[in-house]
């Protein structure tokens, strides 16, 4: 158990994290999904959210993944970072790093700089050296159309961040489409904004499907259990990343492999 909180995001110590609103647990009960939080591999439920900025785990997450990514690259040359639905506490954590060239789209938040589907990114190609898509893929028509354009306008050798609610107790992705209300949804999908469940081989194949590598990145590999605790980070928590074109050559390994 950490001796104490902290959020990577606004640089604070906290006493505690806030737990995730009941409100979604509750409706998935209430409309009978039949899935608990507990059953879905990044999310720590009990610690979601910082007090403070109101950062999610995974936006904690991301940032301590990128800070010794974005500590090793040149300074002095622009990195380009797109984020797809951003998020008000990422965004100005990586506004923060003056090499880092931030852009964000989104189909409807009014603060995103573009306004944009992600089926028909208004970017040229190879335009970008990160991309990040969170908790976007649950939500489009196609998510492999939405993969291919994030392989577009990616420079080669680039990754993106895809993230995705991923339900470990199911072996493949469910979909409906004649599931449209708002209570169908939260009975098949557990939101009612969602369109799609996804299994972990299920989200996987549409990532490769678009013809983009997948690299499996347990957090486990670059984090601490205490340091994990400490900034409130579920341990089975897993980084998906979309590579353009494979910038190293290696053996594969189990649940960690560039396909």
């Amino acid at each position: 158990m950490a001796l104490f909180h902290a959020c990577p995001i606004c640089r604070s110590r906290i006493p505690h994290f806030v737990p995730l609103p009941r409100y979604y647990i509750d409706k998935a009960v209430e409309h009978g999904f039949p899935y608990r939080v507990d059953e879905f591999e990044t999310i720590n439920h009990q610690a979601y959210s910082c007090p403070n900025c109101h950062s999610t785990d995974r936006d904690r997450l991301f940032a301590l993944f990128l800070t010794p990514v974005f500590q090793r690259l040149d300074q002095a040359q622009a990195v380009r970072f797109l984020d797809i639905a951003p998020g008000r506490a990422l965004t100005f954590w990586l506004k923060t790093h003056p090499h880092v060239f931030y852009r964000s789209c989104d189909m409807y938040l009014p603060e995103a700089d573009d306004k944009a589907d992600i089926h028909n990114l208004p970017y040229a190609d190879e335009s970008f050296d990160f991309v990040l898509c969170s908790h976007v893929l649950e939500h489009v028509e196609d998510p492999v159309r939405a993969n291919a354009e994030i392989r577009r306008v990616l420079k080669r050798d680039s990754v993106a961040i895809l993230m995705a609610p991923i339900c470990l107790s199911i072996e493949d992705t469910h979909e409906d489409p004649n599931v449209t209300t708002p209570e169908g949804r939260w009975a098949h999908f557990g939101q009612d904004d969602h369109v799609r469940l996804f299994s972990k081989s299920g989200f996987i194949d549409v990532i490769r499907r678009a013809g983009l590598g997948v690299q499996q990145i347990p957090v486990t590999e670059f984090l601490t259990p205490e340091v994990c605790d400490t900034y409130g980070i579920g341990r089975n928590s897993v980084l998906y990343l979309g590579v353009k074109q494979q910038a190293v050559q290696q053996e594969p390994e189990p649940d960690r492999n560039v396909a």
